[in-house]
């Protein structure tokens, strides 16, 4: 077999497990491995190296270019089967670890994000709210002040509601809110209201 272009294969391919013999032509079995352990897309792939016990300094640079397990030439089928499939497993083991890190970290970052978008939305409000106490009632330059304050800052809610519907899309979460049979919120029909009022004619 040719190492060189069994690296190719691999690196197209992306096997499960790669099973390597020390001696072949253009690219030996520990440059091999080096490379599949050196690459970010095969990093992970477990590799199994055949050699003779007589091949020790040939099972060091294995061990340092990153080999998983070393197997004499003339194993027993059944030592080689239950091989593969305990790094196969250690190996699925690894990748669920993996994605339930990611998962935290984007759960953490999703959090921070609504804590933001939470504080936009409690801005605009204050805003709104400051502006109304102030204002009277009975006076027209007093009342559009408000009616544009207003319609300022329930845009500025709507852009805020508008990427939190985006983020419960890209993530498939559940947009409206109950308590008991009751509907407490719904994100599509504050969208809608909201975006209707800053449309409204003065």
């Amino acid at each position: 077999t040719n190492g060189r272009e069994g690296w190719e294969g691999i690196s197209t391919r992306k096997p499960d497990i790669v099973l390597s013999d020390i001696a072949m032509p253009e690219m030996d079995g520990v440059e091999l491995c080096r490379r599949i352990k050196t690459t970010e897309s095969t990093s992970d792939i477990p590799v199994i190296m055949f050699t003779s016990l007589k091949e020790a300094e040939i099972q060091l640079a294995g061990t340092s270019a990153g080999a998983d397990a070393y197997l004499s030439k003339d194993t027993d089928p059944r030592i080689l089967k239950a091989r593969i499939e305990a790094l196969l497993a250690s190996r699925t083991r690894q990748s669920e670890s993996t994605e339930k890190r990611v998962d935290s970290a984007r759960r953490q970052t999703l959090s921070q994000t609504v804590v933001t978008l939470a504080h936009h939305l409690n801005n605009s409000l204050i805003s709104m709210h400051a502006t109304a106490s102030v204002v009277n009632p009975d006076n027209t330059s007093d009342s559009r002040k408000l009616r544009d304050v207003c319609i300022t800052e329930t845009r500025k809610m709507l852009v805020v509601l508008k990427a939190l519907k985006q983020m419960a899309d890209e993530r498939e979460l559940k947009t409206t809110v109950y308590v008991g049979s009751e509907v407490m919120f719904d994100l599509e029909t504050e969208l809608a209201r909201l975006a209707d009022a800053t449309e409204k004619p003065s």
